[in-house]
């Protein structure tokens, strides 16, 4: 968390440094980069730290918290300086500067220490020292030996969820059991490793247990040992506890000694051991060499919530990954924990015990808690009812089962993944949220640099099994994401802890005391109930609602009072004229907001926004102005206008502007898009007279950096697009919707080089008949929909489309089958059709069936919905 905003601070000073140049002198300019130096040193110590998170104690955490905070106070002062222009025509005040210096300065391991420190960095000092030691910043092994340590973080083992569940109820996990029990008994002969992954508390002990003990595995193996690793792992330990398992000899030898003895023990034997909880790298590199291999069938089962441990331990082995339960599971795990496996449900509890479990979204953990509740109380409908009611308060009142085992996963992420983490938290329960609009915030927020890092960081996260993503992309890539309930609650708890975010809640019985209203620098609203914002502290950073304002005519002027906001989103409320009041708010990186006036001049006071999203509450026949001032926001990446919109003639150069959505085809100059050179994706709306059609498209030649074009015409009038047009080479994913084109006219699409997605949809092509020769190549394509046209005659092959991964039809009636020669596309994964007819569907399936016929399994049809029956699964 400290790391965050010590990488924000630096932001802030370089920010500082590159728009004010004429105003520093040399020796402020010295200054600066005194401070950069030191909050350079503050990143190496909160990294170091953060490797070590089992190592650390109380007071390094509360240190880690404390730096934070002086940094954020020392940043607030610098932006409010800036904004009140605090700064003298002959340069920015040295005092100032010297000032700053005094609070964030810290020693650098030198000789030379400055003299003012302030005393908080004396106790980074003294904390590294007096807990670290000598052993801080080498080498050592991430295990410990048996010696213990009061202040070391509580070591909770994932393993106490196994107490919830005495009789050992199984649900839900027979198809994982067999999987699993085939793998053990494959015929692989060199030693294979077997990763279970998943969330905590989504059932991996039980399914490596139920593997453990099953009748055909203890006859298929020699020796079969279990070791519990989890966080705070003692080297020590485990080795002893897996000699126990092959012999009595257990006397106190050196863990080389020991490690030795278990690799005699093991050498020869058919074996099974079970690494249950694994956390790192580190203890898999230690062990592995204990475990011979002698290409006999011997097997390692390992259990974890981190990929990345999986895939280091055998990048060729295939995790099996646990999903959530499904309602009908869910419903059987809760019913057996409460009344028994041979008791039945008294049938007027039965809709409101699946209400419960629905609740529970799944999670075994959540169920055997609220089981372990329901047991307890009275069996009427009220109780349950009640229960119905405050699922998550049941889960929160087991804290330390619940939230503790999860709140593992949370201790050990990295430092630069927490705050990613924590935002979650500012959306409402049950979001489905937009992945590209999550990286923006990050990066408004300060979190990351841009996109590619927010990318690997979200799946990061996915892969340590935090975040739930809720929609892929054709190639993988994740489009929306979320978080289970149990994992928002745990979220909400750590930001309020660290003071990162507070949260009004719908329902929520009590607001926020007056001490966290003004540590608060983040705010969302997620109920109607809005009488904290009166009192929320000036140096608020965030602001999102969710259930629009109330008594708007009063609250906005009271937003000029937040000088320091960079992140503001009001939805689900529409302002009736432009409120003005946020172009004050010049600090803002991120705005979000729906009105039905067009924008104000004067939003080109907001120098630093990155995103703009705009809304209009009914659109308009007219497309609305963008004001001449926006081409002085040079740091605009992210535009979105709610109704198709015209751009003004350039002035300048928006060199980070990478994306606009809904842009009139009548603002598309060759002027225009040369003055964004930078754009990466575009989305025109169009409906122009055709000699004019040509001419705006052709300008789009100039954006040579354009991956991603999505082009509709209004539906007004709609007209052919003409049929010689040029498109940017660089385009990879291209999608056409209502342009009437002639399928002859696909020779335009044909001839870019990179295009790998293509997506035509309603009627986006005319006619009834696409014919391609063996000339017409899509080199890189790798998907392909069409979707309402009017398509029949389809003659195509393998030589046209050589790299497609998938074919997508929907609502395409007329169409009488799927070239046969598709089935040669060795690249082709899946063909889907839904509500198509019934002869297409036909071809489909006659395409599968030739392919096994071939011995070729992998290509998957997929029929939905078409007229002679509701679903079918080729």
């Amino acid at each position: 968390m400290a790391n965050a905003a010590v990488i924000s601070l630096v932001r802030s000073l370089e920010e500082l440094v590159q728009r004010k140049p004429h105003l520093i002198s040399d020796e402020t300019r010295r200054m600066v980069d005194s401070v950069l130096d030191s909050l350079e040193y503050f990143q190496d110590f909160l990294e170091s730290t953060s490797k070590r998170r089992q190592k650390y104690c109380r007071k390094v955490e509360e240190l880690e918290r404390e730096i934070r905070m002086e940094v954020e106070k020392a940043e607030d002062v610098i932006e409010l300086k800036i904004m009140y222009g605090i700064m003298k025509k002959e340069g920015l005040s040295k005092t100032f500067l010297r000032t700053l210096v005094g609070k964030i300065d810290a020693p650098r391991e030198r000789k030379a220490i400055r003299k003012t420190l302030l005393p908080f960095v004396k106790k980074i000092d003294a904390v590294k020292s007096n807990v670290m030691g000598s052993s801080f910043g080498t080498n050592q092994v991430q295990g410990y030996d048996d010696s213990t340590n009061e202040d070391l973080l509580p070591g909770l083992s994932s393993r106490n969820v196994a107490k919830l569940n005495p009789e050992n109820i199984v649900v839900g996990l027979e198809d994982d059991l067999v999987r699993i029990i085939r793998r053990l008994k494959g015929p692989t002969l060199t030693r294979e490793i077997i990763p279970i992954l998943g969330m905590g508390g989504i059932g991996k002990t039980t399914l490596a247990r139920k593997a453990f003990d099953d009748f055909e595995t203890r006859h298929r193996f020699d020796i079969r040992i279990w070791v519990t690793v989890s966080q705070e792992y003692r080297i020590k330990g485990m080795l002893l506890d897996i000699l126990r398992c092959t012999s009595d000899e257990t006397n106190e030898k050196s863990n080389d000694r020991l490690m030795d003895m278990i690799y005699k023990k093991l050498k020869g034997w058919r074996y099974l051991v079970v690494m249950d909880d694994i956390w790192s790298n580190d203890v898999w590199d230690l062990m592995t060499r204990t475990f011979p291999d002698d290409n006999n069938g011997s097997r390692i089962i390992l259990t974890s919530r981190q990929e990345e441990v999986a895939n280091h331990a055998d990048p060729h082995s295939n995790p099996h990954k646990m999903n959530l339960l499904n309602s009908d599971n869910s419903w059987k795990l809760l019913r057996d924990k409460v009344f028994g496996v041979e008791h039945a449900c008294p049938p007027e509890l039965e809709d409101i015990g699946e209400q419960v479990a629905q609740r529970c979204q799944g999670l075994p953990l959540a169920l055997l808690v609220v089981a372990g509740h329901l047991s307890k109380i009275s069996r009427t409908q009220e109780s349950w009812k009640d229960v119905a009611k405050s699922v998550s308060k049941v889960v929160a009142d087991e804290s330390d089962i619940c939230l503790g085992v999860l709140s593992m996963s949370y201790n050990y992420l990295p430092d630069h993944l927490k705050p990613c983490f924590l935002y979650m938290g500012v959306f409402p329960e049950d979001s489905v949220v937009n992945i590209v609009r999550l990286i923006n915030l990050w990066i408004s927020e300060g979190f990351i640099s841009d996109e590619l890092e927010g990318r690997d960081c979200l799946e990061d996260l996915v892969s340590r099994n935090l975040v739930m993503v809720r929609n892929r992309s054709f190639n993988g890539e994740a489009k929306t994401c979320g978080v289970h309930d149990l994992i928002r609650d745990l979220i909400l708890r750590e930001a309020e802890k660290e003071k990162f975010l507070e949260v009004t809640r719908i329902h929520e019985a009590a607001n926020p005391s007056a001490e966290k209203l003004r540590s608060a620098r983040r705010y969302c609203f997620h109920s109607c109930d809005q009488t904290v914002f009166w009192k929320l502290s000036s140096i608020i950073r965030t602001l999102h609602f969710f259930d629009g304002f109330q008594k708007l005519s009063k609250q906005v002027p009271l937003l000029v009072s937040f000088k320091l906001l960079r992140v503001l989103a009001i939805l689900n409320v529409t302002f009736q004229t432009f409120p003005l009041e946020i172009t004050k708010l010049v600090q803002l990186r991120y705005l979000q907001f729906t009105c039905y006036d067009d924008i104000h001049w004067s939003v080109s006071k907001l120098h630093n926004l990155q995103t703009f999203i705009l809304g209009y509450g009914v659109a308009g026949l007219l497309p609305p102005t963008i004001p001449a001032g926006i081409w002085q926001m040079s740091n605009l990446r992210h535009l979105h206008i709610g109704d198709f919109f015209s751009f003004p003639i350039p002035s300048n150069k928006l060199q980070n502007l990478q994306e606009l959505s809904r842009l009139a085809l009548t603002s598309c100059t060759s002027e225009l898009f040369s003055a964004i050179p930078n754009l990466k994706k575009l989305k025109i709306i169009g409906n122009y007279l055709m000699e004019m059609k040509r001419e705006r498209l052709n300008s789009l030649s100039c954006l040579k950096k354009l991956e991603i074009l999505k082009y509709r015409d209004d539906g007004i009038q709609p007209s052919q697009i003409p049929s010689k047009y040029v498109l940017p080479a660089s385009l990879k994913r291209l999608t056409l919707s209502c342009t009437s084109l002639p399928w002859k006219d696909m020779a335009n699409v044909i001839t870019l080089p990179n295009l790998e997605v293509l997506k035509i949809k309603d009627n986006g092509f005319l006619g009834d008949e696409w014919m391609l020769n063996d000339e017409e190549i899509f080199k890189q394509l790798k998907f392909l929909l069409i979707s309402w046209t009017g398509l029949k005659h389809w003659k195509a092959g393998s030589v046209n489309f050589p790299k497609l991964q998938r074919l997508f039809l929907k609502r395409c009636m007329n169409l009488e089958k799927i070239p046969q020669d598709f089935g040669e596309i060795c690249t082709l994964e899946s063909i889907e059709l839904h509500k198509c007819s019934i002869s297409a569907a036909k071809s489909g399936k006659d395409i599968q069936e030739e392919q096994e016929s071939m011995g070729n399994e992998c290509l998957s049809v997929l029929i939905y919905n078409h007229p002679s029956s509701s679903a079918q699964h080729i």
